[in-house]
């Protein structure tokens, strides 16, 4: 069966265009990306994920929850891309036995189903080339029940205990490392294949 595009397709090809516009306007987040007025940011040095101080930096109630080290980095890079708000982390966890207990993963509001596709597919090309050791995916969820606000989480698929804790948190490396030029790669394409 072939999948019919929608009737207005000009009008959603408009709209792909001006939301990949907006991405490139609002991001990447110009220097210090943690918080505005970060006390430790050297303009000399610069502004970059693995900072010590951007654990406490990127949490909103950063001294009784500071973020986890691990998730840190790629929460500091999901904010950078300017679209996304992150706002809940964890960076895995073993149970007592050695065995994976909770997956690794950040929740994060965005307003866009654009950003959302741009950033499935920047993630699903790290997968293609092999950099991760599992497929990772968006997943639409929720908060508070008294936050009507959807959030969505990057995290590894289920059957992510196929491997290792360790091996999910290389990935959280590699991902973010890679984030930024995959999600640009995708808006190219996205904003190409619309016009």
């Amino acid at each position: 069966m072939r999948i019919k595009q929608r009737q207005n397709a000009s009008e959603k090809k408009r709209a792909v265009e001006q939301a990949v516009q907006k991405a490139k306007e609002l991001g990447p987040i110009p220097d210090p990306v943690c918080v505005e007025s970060c006390p430790e940011f050297d303009a000399s040095v610069g502004c970059h994920r693995d900072c010590q101080f951007a654990p406490v930096r990127l949490s909103s109630e950063a001294d009784d929850y500071p973020l986890e080290t691990l998730i840190a980095p790629l929460v500091f890079e999901l904010k950078k891309l300017g679209v996304f708000y992150p706002c809940w982390s964890c960076e895995g966890h073993n149970d007592r036995e050695g065995k994976l207990w909770k997956i690794p993963r950040v929740w994060f509001y965005s307003d866009s189903v654009v950003h959302l596709r741009a950033l499935s597919t920047a993630i699903n090309e790290l997968t293609l080339k092999r950099l991760l050791s599992v497929k990772w995916q968006l997943v639409v969820s929720h908060s508070d029940d008294d936050n009507a606000d959807t959030t969505f989480s990057l995290e590894p698929r289920m059957g992510a205990d196929e491997v290792g804790l360790d091996q999910l948190r290389s990935d959280i490396v590699t991902i973010s490392t890679k984030l930024e030029t995959e999600f640009q790669k995708a808006c190219a394409k996205l904003s190409n294949n619309a016009g």
